[in-house]
């Protein structure tokens, strides 16, 4: 399966409203997309991103450029990314389980294996 149809089939949870739904679910009748595959959310570089696409936005949309992130966390933890870095909740989708990131072979985040 290429990435765009696994993008376009992938199910996640939106930030702003805690709905399950397509990850490309609203763009349909966007010229162009831009899709942000994020390791866990707080990460620097997610940050970092999120804080150039909010101060890009308006020039983005006016393009035609719809834009659309995934990262590994919970509602929750999406919520607080999206409040400390502005990051539009509408936009942002999380994905408890890194799911999408195996899928399209990316980087799963950290997981650790304490003894005991």
């Amino acid at each position: 399966m290429n990435p765009y149809t696994i993008l376009n089939q992938t199910q996640c949870q939106r930030v702003s409203d805690g709905v399950i739904l397509p990850l490309l679910s609203g763009c349909e009748s966007a010229t162009r997309q831009l899709v942000l595959v994020w390791p866990q959310l707080g990460d620097f570089d997610s940050l970092e991103y999120a804080w150039w696409l909010q101060r890009e936005a308006k020039r983005l949309q006016g393009e035609g450029i719809v834009i659309r992130a995934v990262g590994i966390g919970n509602r929750d933890s999406g919520k607080r990314f999206c409040n400390y870095t502005g990051f539009p909740g509408d936009w942002l989708f999380v994905s408890p389980n890194a799911q999408l990131h195996q899928q399209l072979n990316l980087y799963p985040g950290l997981s650790l294996k304490l003894p005991g």
